[in-house]
Formats: C-alpha cells, sequence, structure tokens
C-alpha cells in the first residue's frame, strides 16, 4: 500500500511539474517579442536640380556600396545612366551640380541625403571637412552598365 502511495505521490508530482513547466513555457511565449524598428532614411522623387531619373532597360540589378572620402577627397565630375541614391551616414559632402551651365552646391550632412541619376546634370562630391565623411550609395542599375560616367 506504501509503494501504491508513494507511486501515487511521485506520479501527481510529476504532473504538477510537467503543467507548471508547460505553464511557464507558454506564458514566456506568449509575452510579446520586440517589434522592428524601421525608420525611413530617405526617399525622393527628383534629383536637387528637379529632375526626373529614367530607369534603364535591361536585366535589372541593385548594388549598395560603403563609400568613405577622406578629407579633401573628390570624386571627379560625372553622370550616372541610372538612379542612385546617397545617404550621408557620418560627416559631411558637398554635391557640386552643374546646372544650365552654373555650379550649384548642395551641402549634405549626416543623416541627410540625395538622388541623382539625369544625364543633364553632371555632378562631382567632394569632403571639405576635417573628418571622414560615408555614405552608403545604392544604385538601380541593370546587367553590364557602369556606375558613373565621367565627364572630361
Amino acid at each position: 500500500m506504501e509503494t501504491v502511495l508513494t507511486a501515487k505521490f511521485m506520479l501527481s508530482k510529476s504532473l504538477g511539474f510537467v503543467a507548471v513547466s508547460a505553464l511557464f513555457l507558454s506564458g514566456a511565449a506568449a509575452l510579446a517579442s520586440p517589434k522592428p524598428v524601421i525608420e525611413e532614411l530617405f526617399k525622393a522623387n527628383q534629383t536637387p536640380g528637379g529632375r526626373v531619373v529614367a530607369y534603364p532597360e535591361g536585366k535589372p540589378e541593385m548594388r549598395f556600396y560603403k563609400v568613405t572620402l577622406l578629407p579633401g577627397a573628390k570624386i571627379p565630375l560625372h553622370i550616372h545612366p541610372s538612379p542612385v541614391i546617397v545617404y550621408v551616414q557620418k560627416g559631411t559632402i558637398h554635391n557640386v551640380r552643374i546646372v544650365d551651365g552654373l555650379e550649384v552646391t548642395d551641402i549634405i550632412e549626416e543623416g541627410g541625403g540625395f538622388l541623382e541619376g539625369s544625364p543633364d546634370e553632371p555632378h562631382y562630391v567632394v569632403n571639405k571637412g576635417s573628418e571622414p565623411a560615408v555614405s552608403m550609395v545604392t544604385f538601380a542599375s541593370v546587367e553590364g552598365m557602369p556606375n558613373l560616367i565621367k565627364i572630361q
């Protein structure tokens, strides 16, 4: 009889442990998981000069770069044959565009961005600051197309 009572006690203790464990684990699963934080960093539908970009024909190819410009560094005068978004992650850059024969400078600070991709708006980018400038650059291009075309 004592063995039966001990067995029943052990069984009820085990079932109680299983029930408590299941309740605990299901409670943990029922807790809300953290929600993703989504921040739109930049959006544009025209270049700084007011021009609309055109998407090239061909097999689409997205490209994503991190570009670091040391103080005084310059990306020479060029155009982009496909839309390009630039987001300045750190520092400040000067985006100098040639619009109707005149140089127009936009100063893009950390957290700012711009859209390029018009053949009618050649530009160059320079870091005139004393610290490196870091930009994230995305090209909406096609296979085989260069990212930029230098202007002499």
